[in-house]
């Protein structure tokens, strides 16, 4: 146990040479009361811990218990109540998450909200997607604003755009599909009928 602290000291002691200036390890109360070594909390390259934070970058994990904010996030984001963020190239989850601009990886959580691009997955209960994805949305809603090129694949799909690729599910609607409807209620106004049974589609 005493070479497994003395180790530990040692990569600590350690870190701030590879980091430059940006934090390693980060601890936070809630927002800026947080502590950071070394004493930068708004950079951080390695790990946030803590009941609710925000950091500007983060290259590496932020766990949160409450909620936690970036603005840019290399990494995995976790909170368990509310996880929101600009930017996230790689995990967000939590029990409701929102990115605001850009999200490429995986989006998950009870209520999942992109309000910009979606390259990936998101998951959830209940998906929004303000523009457009990329990818797969599956949960037992799925409702998309902007455009989806890829699966839907829900209870109710609802897609106020274009669908690319198909749209799975007991209800599926979208303003317009180039692809197929699989579901008991398929409407698509440029569908082969504008409403149809178990599939409906446009090539």
């Amino acid at each position: 146990m005493k070479k497994v602290v003395v180790l530990l000291a040692a990569v600590l002691c350690a870190f701030p040479a590879f980091a430059g200036d940006k934090g390693i390890l980060k601890l936070s109360l809630w927002d800026d009361i947080a502590v950071a070594v070394p004493n930068n909390i708004h950079q951080v390259t390695g790990v946030s811990l803590g009941i609710g934070s925000n950091v500007d970058t983060l290259d590496g994990i932020q766990y949160d218990f409450i909620y936690s904010d970036a603005h840019k996030v290399r990494g995995i984001k976790t909170a368990w109540i509310y996880n929101t963020a600009d930017i996230v190239y790689g995990l967000q989850g939590g029990l409701v998450t929102v990115n605001r601009q850009d999200m490429r990886g995986i989006q998950g959580g009870l209520v999942s909200i992109n309000k910009g691009s979606m390259q990936g997955w998101q998951s959830g209960y209940v998906n929004i997607a303000q523009g457009q994805v990329i990818g797969l949305q599956s949960g037992l809603v799925n409702y998309n604003e902007g455009s989806t090129k890829g699966v839907e694949l829900g209870l109710v799909n609802w897609n106020t755009g274009h669908v690319s690729g198909l749209q799975l599910g007991v209800v599926n609607y979208a303003q317009n599909i180039y692809g197929l409807q699989i579901g008991l209620v398929n409407v698509a106004k440029n569908g082969w009928l504008p409403a149809m049974i178990l599939v409906n589609g446009r090539f």
